[in-house]
């Protein structure tokens, strides 16, 4: 397993930046790229993307701009922290950083990438990244990267990750998925104490577990009579109800009836949305102390859509289209 963390300071001494202004909130933006790859040949690609006749630098460098259109877009007011899916590697953040972010403060990085895995997750930041590290959980897992933010409220935890995908037979997909809530729980309970934010694409909707039949599902709403069980069990138990939100009871804006997202999802698979994309809380959202919670939203940017609403995704034949997920952004304000 791999883990960079990476100090840019070099790359700002020649330019200007827009340096953070808005110190009364703190931005995270998850955000699942939809294979993002350059063109340094390493093996480990899919195979589409080994064919130098189909995807050259040009096309790579088209895909960096408009990723950088998306996450600095006007509406988003400049996340402090962008947690990202399916970049291929280290080189690929270091690309997106020099030719469109660095400008923009983004100083901080870390990736975290298995051992032949084609692609992985990545933490960029405006704020120090004070610490970073992996967590590896069963095999058929993609590793779990955690980065501590540093910020003049207090530090921020984050928990960047990407669960198996639901292509295959649900119940031995869902075990891995259930894999990976365990291990960034786990993972969590040695920060207990700290504000922590697990972000990424959990590849499970909300209510995963009142149409998962009999099998344990990763993500688990509170209501479910299965959820103390199954919560001791390694599940990530989730409510909208920020009353409920503990060290063991996560907050999941989805749920959260005063936001009113209803089914409103992030991607959409043959004319169902889902909700997989997230950014979960624990209650330290909540306590009255430094950063608290403000808002959670699906970021539907007009670039990001098809006409009929759906995703944008990138298709490499056409070599057009932006991502098969769009991006979630939540906000914490400060007391």
């Amino acid at each position: 397993m791999v883990c960079l963390l990476l100090f840019l300071a070099l790359l700002l001494c020649s330019c200007s930046c827009d340096l953070p202004q808005d110190t009364g909130h703190f931005r995270v933006l998850s955000y699942n790229v939809q294979n993002l790859f350059d063109t340094q040949l390493d093996g480990t690609e899919y195979a589409e993307y080994q064919d130098t006749k189909a995807w050259a630098q040009h096309s790579y460098r088209q895909r960096l701009k408009t990723l950088s259109q998306v996450v600095l877009h006007a509406r988003l007011n400049l996340p402090d922290v962008l947690v990202l899916q399916e970049v291929e590697n280290r080189s690929v953040v270091e690309d997106l950083l020099t030719y469109h972010l660095h400008r923009h403060g983004y100083q901080w990085f870390a990736t975290a990438k298995g051992e032949g895995d084609a692609i992985s997750v990545a933490i960029i930041s405006r704020h120090p990244i004070k610490e970073a590290k992996v967590h590896t959980g069963a095999k058929g897992t993609r590793p779990i990267l955690e980065a501590t933010v540093g910020t003049e409220g207090e530090d921020v935890v984050l928990f960047a990750l990407h669960a198996k995908s639901q292509i295959g037979e649900f119940a031995q997909t869902e075990a891995l998925r259930l894999e990976v809530a365990r291990t960034v729980t786990a993972a969590a309970r040695q920060r207990e104490g700290s504000l922590i934010l697990l972000c990424g694409d959990f590849n499970s909707d909300p209510s995963a577990v009142w149409e998962g039949g009999d099998v344990q599902t990763a993500l688990v709403d509170v209501n479910h009579p299965t959820s103390m069980r199954y919560l001791h069990e390694g599940s990530i138990v989730l409510t909208g109800d920020r009353t409920e939100v503990s060290s063991l009871i996560w907050y999941s804006g989805y749920l959260d009836q005063g936001l009113g997202l209803g089914e409103k999802g992030s991607c959409n698979w043959d004319g169902s949305w889902h909700q997989y994309d997230q950014i979960l809380g624990n209650g330290h959202l909540f306590d009255r102390r430094g950063w608290e919670f403000s808002s959670f939203a699906v970021c539907d940017l007009p670039l990001c859509l098809e006409a009929d609403g759906r995703p944008k995704a990138w298709n490499l034949q056409t070599l057009n289209g932006v991502s098969d997920h769009l991006p979630v952004l939540l906000t914490l304000s400060r007391l």
